[in-house]
């Protein structure tokens, strides 16, 4: 929301100290305000909660008063004038600032709901005719993404334009964030809400964008795509660039990740009662639900315009052009990291954001599977997901980015081309605590799922089932696991084997059951190329008898582990 009073002129900061000390009825103060032709910074929260606390009519004015100002912008045709587009930026600014203090204390004084919904000023008389803000308001923003001047370089927009011809020219990268920012601040009412009541009402902000004609939408999600996969954090090459020249494409590409995210995450109460289904086990993630989430035909429609708008960008040269902006993006923190120069490339920070909406390309546009997985090379993929899996372990922030990454590479496994194309040969990185081997991209499958169980934090244990699953479905593949990959699969089957942990813990011989699977899979389809897995099962002779043992007698065996604590007891 911003707190830089220092960047706003005075005539502002004048402005809201008048209006939280008096009523201010004269339309000339307001015309004043919005009309200004100077870049204006966001207005600092301690500044609006006054007004809101002294006087809420004012508020309710000026959100009027800027809501009346885009809709008169946007109605008009042709291309916007640079000072129209500034006066356009400053009320978004301003409604940016606005919306989530109102936000925070609707349950105390509903001005969200009167003044956005209902259309009704405080104080206002009964005959007064109800103005709603909400719906103009949003159907604005839309509008102005492709109004030229602000949010595109020229009108029109075929519905037969390639992705790569729809890329947004950089001087229109800061109109745009702007109003992807009042977007994102229209949607995110559901953060102010307790968990109770966000499971009872439904987002009306994201219900009316996801509810718009595809005519309007297509072309808003088209141009998104190509902001998002035709960044290049890299640009020309040049070391330091980025330290020298302002990058502001990156700005628009988070907002836009952002904006896309949100807008393809909302599910119509339609459709979302339709999709329910049992819960799964207490603290586990059911593999079978994450696998039925995703169907392998492509799905009807949605009830969300943009995910529907997602579907449609199928043509092999928008799959192309996707894959190689997705596979820049992921590969883009290592690359970064791993140079002679320090700091010489540009890191972007939106990874989590990408898995995110690699997840959804994967579930909504089956086109784009199937692309990947028959012309691309996967493991461009595969390989900086996984090393994104690796580095997040012990990083409580980041639990999020790996359960996605998990769902990612689990619903891939289940592909036979996939599984395949891991036999390639792994190229070596730069990964802190990653050891160096020999071998292929399933090994460091194997060798990052090993690393996240026995050191990650105890929250990813409700994962294991499809960590085991994702290395259960690739192993019939494989035509050779390392000496790396293979000692680890065998220190999971050890370590689940322990007889305290398989009689105490209800999970441990379901996962017992998948590392058998790998073993047999190994064996019985790639026995000639698997020496080092098959030693390594040997090796574990004495597990298996111990096995052998619990199956036989579990009474006996359950009996056993309390044998120390009697036997102490008796000597006492």
């Amino acid at each position: 929301m911003g707190g830089e009073t220092s960047k706003l002129s005075p005539a502002v900061v004048g402005a809201f100290t008048k209006m939280a000390k008096q009523d201010v009825p004269e339309d000339k103060f307001w015309t004043g305000l919005i009309n200004s032709v100077l870049p204006m910074a966001s207005i600092p929260a301690d500044a609006v909660r006054k007004v809101v606390k002294d006087q809420p009519v004012n508020v309710a004015r000026l959100a009027r008063a800027c809501v009346g100002r885009i809709h008169q912008a946007a109605c008009v045709q042709g291309a916007m004038s640079v000072q129209e587009r500034t006066i356009v930026l400053n009320c978004s600014s301003m409604l940016t600032s606005l919306l989530p203090v109102l936000f925070e204390g609707e349950s105390e004084h509903g001005l969200v709901e009167s003044v956005f919904w209902k259309g009704v000023m405080p104080g206002a008389a009964a005959e007064d005719q109800p103005m709603p803000l909400a719906e103009p308001l949003m159907s604005c923003i839309l509008c102005l993404f492709m109004r030229p001047g602000i949010g595109v370089d020229a009108p029109g927009c075929p519905a037969d334009a390639m992705l790569k011809d729809s890329i947004v020219g950089k001087a229109y990268d800061k109109p745009r964030t702007q109003l992807l920012k009042l977007m994102l601040v229209t949607c995110s009412q559901t953060l102010y809400v307790t968990p109770d009541e966000y499971k009872k009402r439904d987002n009306r902000w994201l219900r009316f964008y996801s509810a718009q004609p595809p005519q309007l939408i297509v072309p808003i999600v088209r141009s998104w795509l190509a902001t998002i996969f035709s960044y290049d954090p890299v640009g020309m090459g040049i070391p330091y660039s980025s330290t020298v020249v302002t990058d502001t494409q990156e700005d628009v590409v988070d907002s836009t990740l952002h904006a896309l995210i949100a807008c393809l995450d909302y599910t119509p109460p339609q459709a979302a009662g339709a999709e329910k289904a049992s819960p799964p086990a207490a603290g586990a993630v059911a593999t079978q639900q994450v696998l039925d989430t995703v169907k392998t035909e492509q799905k009807e429609s949605s009830g969300n315009a943009f995910r529907d708008a997602l579907r449609m960008a199928n043509a092999e040269a928008d799959l192309a052009f996707m894959f190689r902006g997705m596979s820049r993006l992921l590969n883009n923190p290592n690359q970064a990291s791993s140079t002679y120069f320090v700091g010489s490339i540009k890191e972007v920070g939106c990874t989590q954001e990408l898995l995110i909406v690699l997840w959804k390309l994967i579930d909504e546009n089956k086109d784009f599977l199937a692309y990947i997985l028959r012309a691309c090379d996967v493991n461009e993929i595969v390989v900086p997901v996984l090393v994104a899996m690796f580095e997040a372990r012990k990083d409580p922030s980041k639990i999020g980015l790996i359960h996605i990454s998990t769902f990612v590479m689990l619903l891939l496994s289940g592909e036979r081309n996939f599984c395949v194309n891991l036999n390639a040969a792994f190229i070596r990185r730069s990964v802190k605590d990653l050891p160096q081997f020999t071998g292929n991209n399933a090994d460091l499958v194997y060798i990052v799922y090993h690393r996240l169980i026995t050191e990650g934090p105890p929250q990813l244990e409700s994962l294991y089932d499809c960590f085991l699953t994702t290395m259960s479905n690739i192993s019939p593949y494989i035509k050779t696991f390392s000496l790396p990959a293979a000692s680890r699969a065998a220190s999971l089957f050890e370590l689940f084997a322990n007889k305290n942990r398989l009689l105490k813990n209800d999970n441990m011989p379901r996962y017992l059951v998948f590392l058998l699977e790998i073993f047999n899979n190994a064996i019985q389809y790639q026995y000639e190329g698997n020496p080092h897995l098959t030693y390594q099962v040997l090796r574990r002779k004495k597990v298996f008898a111990e096995l052998t043992d619990i199956a036989q007698d579990p009474a006996a065996a359950i009996a056993s582990l309390s044998l120390p604590a009697a036997s102490t007891d008796a000597a006492a």
